[in-house]
């Protein structure tokens, strides 16, 4: 009894992994859609946008409420009290996205990705995105590490 259960709690792991996006968990507190996130390093979103230029072209992790949802669930612009970040999955060969996010999505969403700024708003291209009810980051900022 004991290996069927080992069995088939390994299989619905695997399932999981294989999808590229996991479900909402038991309590409905958070989902991750595309690549898992490591959010230990998140920086807060206004905090990145303050300082766009130090983060530009470099890696970084965010964290921010969540202001809207594209109308394909392919782009999440998050809240930073100046310019937009946009969080935005990358496209596939099939011209689709890599994740999408639920257009009723909110509270909080973290990602890591490399900033770009166009147009005076910041793109954060991410392979992943972490929506969770609360904030994950500290509030204070803090620059990348050399």
């Amino acid at each position: 009894m004991l290996r069927c259960a080992a069995v088939l709690l390994g299989g619905a792991l695997l399932a999981a992994c294989g999808t590229g996006e996991t479900e909402t968990n038991a309590t409905g507190a958070e989902e991750t859609r595309g690549t898992p996130v490591d959010a230990t390093a998140a920086l807060p979103a206004s905090a990145v946008a303050a300082e766009a230029g130090v983060y530009e072209g470099r890696p970084v992790t965010v964290d921010g409420r969540i202001a809207a949802v594209g109308a394909t669930g392919c782009e999440v612009t998050l809240t930073t009290g100046s310019r937009p970040l946009v969080v935005a999955a990358p496209r596939t060969e099939a011209d689709g996205c890599a994740w999408t996010v639920p257009g009723a999505a909110q509270g909080f969403a973290v990602a890591a990705g490399t900033l770009r700024i166009a147009d005076d708003t910041l793109r954060l291209t991410a392979n992943g995105v972490r929506v969770t009810p609360v904030r994950i980051s500290d509030a204070g900022p803090s620059g990348p590490s050399p």
